[in-house]
């Protein structure tokens, strides 16, 4: 029972360092650095799940954050929007990845990637917004 009680020392912040007042048990000394501490390691950990994901669920992602900035999911029923090819690849886009295919008229064929579709022509890419096509599974 020789154990020396330290009680002269004081908890630090964990993300700024500073010496915490007030409460026992306190582990921040403001929101800010609760905030930022949680951001850092939340940040570190999807740096962490990146690395482990595989390169078709990367592009997967990569296309998903490209056809966002369309803001395709405003368009109404039936509407479309015409997207010059080399505009979406010189963003990154990959249009050979997707997460279905559907047969629409014969001989139209709609990738979708989660709810953003997309046929090709010959220069331009027709893209829709249509949330129930990628559910149909009509190859």
């Amino acid at each position: 029972m020789n154990q020396e009680l330290n009680f002269t020392e004081k908890p630090h912040c964990r993300y700024c360092e500073k010496p915490l007042l007030g409460r026992a048990g306190k582990i921040f000394c403001n929101v800010d650095c609760k905030n930022n501490y949680n951001s850092r390691i939340r940040s570190a950990q999807r740096a962490e799940e990146n690395k482990r994901f595989p390169q078709v669920i990367q592009t997967i992602k990569n296309n998903y954050r490209i056809l966002l900035q369309y803001d395709l999911a405003n368009l109404k029923e039936g509407e479309v929007k015409h997207v010059r090819k080399d505009e979406l690849r010189s963003l990154g886009f990959d249009h050979r990845y997707c997460t279905g295919a559907v047969i629409e008229n014969v001989r139209e064929l709609w990738k979708c990637c989660f709810e953003f579709c997309w046929k090709e022509e010959m220069n331009w890419l027709t893209l829709k917004y249509s949330p129930s096509m990628n559910n149909r599974y009509n190859y």
